[in-house]
């Protein structure tokens, strides 16, 4: 099915941001792994998180789910696989924490996806996983899945990782613990990125303390412990509806977000830099329009995946906005940068792409047509809100199975507040 978008006046209304996809995917991870019961509540509840609760199940845990809780009987690090092959459909980071997971797996492991997935090449993921000691191999030269993984132990100990994207860390640090030698991960450098603190947080509350000393990251030999967990909302989520919001004459309240952390601190830093105001309350978070962005340079190596939103809102900036160091979202669910440069041509932008992102002359007025969503949440979202913005209708093909996938609820969501989107044959 298209998607067909019409011109906003405005938007009112309220809305519960949804709850972390990441923190869902890694601590059913987690949770498989440890002993005992672990309880995550107020999961994500999408297919991309529905993928690694059903690999737990074949890989030996015991889940038991109800709407807004899932209880998993882990395996104490002892996997019983009932089959060899998983499928991890489209879900990149499902796929990184199995492959990390299969290297403890007292058999042959193969991992597939869909064939979004299996065009996405891994070497940086596959190399680090070979230098933790763990026997995994692409079966295509490109090092994209499946994967193979001849599984049995970690062997652990002192790992020259060199330079590692974030969003491989989860999977890196998740097996750690029941390597043969305690494990000690050296890096060219440390920095401070949204992907790492999260999960250092899941891991102690599981029972593994890890703390960052310098350019060096130490994990114990110390299995997971039960824990349980309530899966926090995330700012980040709910950017289109931020940002179409601060664009009309609107007025959203966003509840539900208790503190603000991980990339939701990137998030928030990146539309002040660009001009846009969100408020704080006590109990909420409050966007209105209409705001003006300010043309700026930004830096997007810690949220490369929020290049397709902020090069839309970058379109009604007056002057040049740099968009650099954003290469990583050229191998995400699609190649964003072309992808996203590419459907705001057609709608009228001025957009330059470049190797490591986008350079945008405002303001532009979008105008209506047909544009491809490229069966990525991101770009469909980001088009969403260029179609609100624009002059005239436009339609997004490939897009309903992404929003299935990764937000299940977010055209309903945009009716509630008052926008005109629909599905069409």
């Amino acid at each position: 099915m298209d998607i067909i978008v019409r011109p906003a006046a405005g938007l009112s209304g309220e809305l519960e941001p949804q709850p972390s996809k990441l923190h869902t995917q890694f601590a059913s991870a987690l949770a498989l792994l440890a002993e005992g019961k672990s309880v995550i509540e107020h999961p994500l509840r999408v297919k991309d998180s529905y993928v690694m609760l059903q690999a737990a199940e074949a890989m030996g845990a015991t889940v038991k789910r109800t709407h807004d809780r899932w209880s998993i009987w882990g395996v104490n690090g002892n996997l019983k696989p009932t089959q060899n092959v998983i499928d991890a459909k489209n879900s990149g980071t499902a796929l990184s924490l199995l492959t990390s997971i299969a290297a403890l797996a007292p058999m042959i492991t193969v991992l597939n996806g869909d064939t979004q997935l299996r065009s996405r090449s891994m070497p940086v993921l596959l190399k680090s996983l070979h230098r933790l000691g763990a026997d995994v191999h692409s079966t295509k030269e490109d090092n994209s899945p499946p994967f193979v993984i001849f599984g049995g132990k970690l062997k652990g100990g002192m790992a020259q990782l060199g330079e590692v994207s974030p969003r491989y860390l989860p999977a890196l640090l998740l097996p750690c613990p029941y390597a043969e030698k305690r494990v000690e991960l050296s890096f060219r450098q440390i920095q401070k990125n949204p992907q790492l603190e999260p999960i250092l947080e899941l891991m102690k509350k599981a029972g593994v303390e890890v703390s960052p000393r310098g350019k060096k990251i130490l994990i114990p030999n110390r299995p997971y412990h039960a824990f349980s967990f309530r899966v926090p909302h995330e700012l980040a989520a709910a950017a289109a509806f931020i940002v179409a919001a601060a664009m009309t004459d609107s007025k959203l309240k966003l509840r539900g977000v208790k503190s603000v952390a991980g990339r939701d601190v990137e998030f928030l830093e990146i539309l002040r830099k660009a001009g846009l105001r969100v408020q704080k309350s006590k109990k909420s978070f409050v966007v209105e329009g209409k705001q003006k962005p300010r043309a700026v340079k930004l830096n997007l190596s810690r949220v490369p995946e929020l290049l397709p939103m902020i090069a839309v809102l970058a379109c009604k900036a007056k002057g040049k906005t740099l968009l650099w160091n954003a290469g990583e979202a050229r191998t995400m669910k699609s190649d964003r940068v072309s992808a996203i440069s590419r459907e705001l041509r057609r709608m009228g932008a001025r957009v330059l792409e470049r190797h490591d992102g986008l350079l945008i002359q405002g303001t532009t007025k979008l105008k209506g047509c047909e544009v491809d969503g490229y069966e990525d949440y991101a770009i469909v979202a980001a088009l969403v809100v260029a179609g609100l913005l624009a002059e005239g209708e436009i339609k997004i093909k490939n897009g309903d199975a992404a929003l299935r996938t990764s937000c299940s609820r977010f055209i309903s969501t945009f009716q509630g507040l008052g926008a005109d989107i629909r599905y069409s044959v």
